[in-house]
């Protein structure tokens, strides 16, 4: 039995560090991106962030993509 799948959608998160809660240790807020092109490559989504996170009051912290996939039986 052979196994497909095909990549549905796509989503750039962007996590800045916040502060720091009362024990000292690095606190982060998440940004997410909906609907980003499935094929927009690592490049792609790293320079938008980086120009998007200069906007921001927070540091940048790390650029996390989640990509969705729909699994299915040929």
């Amino acid at each position: 039995m052979a196994i497909s799948s095909e990549k549905v959608s796509t989503q750039l998160q962007m996590v800045f560090e916040n502060g720091v809660d009362g024990e000292g240790n690095p606190t982060f807020r998440t940004k997410s991106f909906n609907n980003v092109k499935p094929a927009s490559t690592p490049e792609q989504l790293h320079t938008v962030a980086t120009t998007l996170s200069q906007l921001q009051q927070h540091i940048l912290y790390t650029v996390e993509r989640n990509d969705s996939f729909v699994i299915a039986d040929l």
